[in-house]
């Protein structure tokens, strides 16, 4: 049986029990009455009026016709509760459940694959707000679809492309076209190497994004990391003829060393690509948070560009290639991996050219 027949069912058996009492108490007090007028006051009203012996006095019948009269009354008072009841309830009914076939007319449409399926928000009770939360529950699931497609395409064109080339040089070898010489080898180990590290880079998102890439945290200064990986950058910002610059102060955290540095790594990476002379690596406490920042000369972010550096595959510039700008996963690891620690990475311009990218996490406990 369905809410709106239940509902009805649930008013008119309410009716008809409230009727019934009402009836019956009425009938009850109205009989408890008219037998006393007739044992008390009757004799008194009739004294010395004469009538045939053995039939009631006149008074008496009328007596009796005036209770089935009342009888009569209030049985047609309880069919009329009973109908209004009825009337009443199934508009209520009605009403009450309209909401809820919207809603699950909604959500048939949407299982149909009508992803703009959405349901109709009237008043503010629990309904309205239920109808309120499956729009945004539908809302959130359509982005995540629109985004999980743009994800979908953006791996299959950055497979694409190491693939096709390993498949040109393989044809090449295979037709005698090409020497089977450590040249070509080496390009062919390139390309190997770099969908290795696209899937694993891929890989280590898809964790980080699930809740479940396993962390280490142990007690680390943040100092001491960035002056191991400006070390280990130093060969590479020299040949580029870039300075690296180090403002440090004590920042202890607790986080997995590992991890982290790969944070710093693609932060550093990604600086030197685009500074002109140097890039300012820092690092301190800032509200119970341990900060570090990495920030570079070169000519800054667009403003338009500066919500959407953090995705998947995103480049600011459309023109850099795969080879120049890298695979486009860098600081979308830099933020998964971030906030996997509890922390959050962030992006600003500097006054005066460059930009600054900050990642901050809780800071360890004294002691």
């Amino acid at each position: 049986m369905k809410l709106a027949s239940r509902l009805v069912l649930a008013f008119a058996l309410v009716a008809l029990f409230a009727s019934g009492i009402t009836a019956a108490l009425v009938w009850q007090a109205q009989q408890q009455r008219v037998h006393r007028f007739l044992d008390r006051d009757l004799p008194r009203a009739i004294e010395g009026e004469p009538h045939p012996p053995g039939k009631p006095p006149r008074f008496f019948e009328q007596q009796q016709r005036l209770l089935r009269e009342l009888r009569e009354a209030n049985l047609r008072a309880a069919l009329i509760a009973l109908v209004v009841a009825l009337g009443v309830g199934g508009w209520l009914a009605w009403r009450m459940t309209r909401p809820v076939s919207e809603l699950t007319r909604a959500t048939r449409r949407y299982a149909e694959g009508d992803r703009d399926a959405r349901a109709r928000v009237r008043g503010r009770d629990e309904l309205a707000e239920l109808a309120r939360a499956f729009n945004e529950l539908a809302e959130r699931l359509q982005s995540e679809e629109e985004l999980d497609r743009r994800r979908v395409a953006d791996i299959a064109h950055e497979l694409r492309t190491p693939l096709q080339v390993l498949k040109g040089e393989l044809e090449a070898l295979a037709d005698g076209m090409l020497d089977p010489d450590p040249e070509t080898l080496e390009r062919l180990v390139e390309e190997v190497d770099h969908l290795a590290l696209l899937v694993g880079d891929l890989r280590l998102l898809s964790l980080a994004e699930s809740g479940g890439l396993a962390l280490e945290p142990v007690p680390y200064d943040l100092a001491e990391l960035l002056a191991r990986s400006a070390e280990a950058f130093s060969a590479s910002a020299e040949a580029r003829g870039v300075a690296l610059e180090l403002d440090l102060a004590s920042a202890p955290a607790r986080i997995d060393p590992a991890r982290m540095r790969q944070v710093v790594f693609n932060l550093i990476d990604n600086a030197l690509r685009h500074a002109r002379t140097r890039v300012r690596l820092g690092c301190r406490l800032e509200d119970g948070r341990a900060c570090l920042w990495v920030a570079d000369d070169g000519p800054g972010i667009p403003e338009a560009d500066l919500p959407r550096v953090f995705d998947r595959f995103y480049r600011a510039d459309p023109a850099r290639s795969r080879s120049s700008g890298g695979s486009g996963l860098g600081l979308a690891i830099v933020r998964a991996i971030s906030e996997a620690h509890g922390g959050e990475a962030t992006v600003e311009n500097r006054e005066g050219g460059g930009a600054v990218f900050r990642v901050c996490v809780p800071a360890a406990e004294a002691g």
